[in-house]
């Protein structure tokens, strides 16, 4: 008998957080998998970061890779919608995970990071998932004023920039 492609779930409550970082106890077996891509566009000792208008913290450009886009397609489309910004996906930084929900939906996060390099475009938030898109000093980022989904990322990068 040939092996199933999908495990069913286990019953299980997991620990996921809203888009304010509030934690709340779901049950696993409601979770689907969502891959997303972010880009980090450095210049100099500073970072492109965009807000969600909902919040107060500053975020990696990305998103949700549609089920018909390549990963590099779906970061260079998100890219462009919150910045806009055409960009060139480079070298792959880091692969994590997290459990998240939003609008009712639960979702295993599988977040992917690349280096990205502006091609062309000036920058322009869309103000619908992003507002305030600027370049921010790496050292002024703090995990007060950086959404969690990106922190390890920060966290990385400034101890690269010290070694």
């Amino acid at each position: 008998m040939a092996e199933k492609l999908f495990n069913e779930p286990v019953t299980k409550i997991v620990d996921a957080y809203d888009l304010f970082d509030n934690i709340h106890q779901r049950e696993l077996k409601n979770f689907k998998f969502r891959p997303s891509a972010y880009g980090i566009l450095r210049e100099g000792n500073k970072v492109l970061f965009k807000r969600h208008p909902a919040i107060k913290k500053y975020d990696l450009p990305g998103g949700g890779i549609e089920l018909d886009e390549t990963i590099t397609d779906g970061l260079i489309r998100e890219f462009m919608e919150e910045t806009g910004l055409m960009i060139k996906v480079g070298k792959l930084i880091s692969v994590e995970d997290t459990y998240f929900t939003y609008n009712g939906e639960d979702a295993h996060g599988i977040l992917i990071f690349y280096e990205v390099e502006k091609i062309s475009g000036e920058l322009t938030p869309n103000g619908e998932d992003s507002v305030d898109v600027k370049f921010r000093d790496i050292d002024s980022l703090a995990q007060e004023n950086v959404h969690r989904s990106c922190w390890n990322i920060i966290t990385l990068i400034k101890m690269k920039k010290g070694a």
